[in-house]
């Protein structure tokens, strides 16, 4: 099975990199993963998910209801209700999923969404605060194992 795990995140947005930091980790642990980074999604990563079978993708998410650093898992089906992006400019990844889909694009069968609570995606900086960076190296072992990713 091809397997790609898509880091998505802003890098000098404080914790909103978490998801491209546990990408370049998994990337660091486990060499023969497929392991992408961007910083925004919907139509602009569409064509790089085109011909893998799994997707794994890791984001940040800030709820407010769990402590920084809290996993979640989610599938496409968790985001049926906001399937829509926000701006009308733009839509959501599954849209451009869902209209790939009927051109007949060889998209992933399976779509995995690892999502990190987050606390500051607002200021200037390279690094996570202490709650998120220190939850890291935990997070990315989760995954790893929950994926079964064969590791060096």
């Amino acid at each position: 099975m091809k397997t790609l795990v898509l880091g998505l995140g802003n890098t000098i947005l404080s914790d909103d990199g978490v998801g491209v930091h546990i990408a370049n980790e998994i990337k660091k642990r486990c060499g023969k993963i497929e392991v992408l980074e961007a910083s925004a999604a919907g139509f602009r990563v569409i064509d790089e998910i085109i011909g893998y079978d799994k997707l794994v993708l890791i984001d940040s998410i800030k709820t407010g209801k769990a402590k920084p650093g809290t996993l979640f898992r989610f599938t496409p089906d968790d985001f049926n209700k906001t399937l829509h992006h926000t701006s009308p400019h733009d839509i959501s990844l599954f849209e451009a999923i869902e209209i790939m889909k009927k051109h007949k694009e060889k998209l992933p069968n399976e779509i995995i969404i690892y999502a990190i609570e987050i606390d500051d995606n607002f200021t200037f900086s390279e690094q996570c605060t202490p709650q998120v960076r220190k939850a890291i190296p935990q997070l990315t072992s989760t995954i790893i194992s929950e994926q079964a990713f064969v590791c060096k």
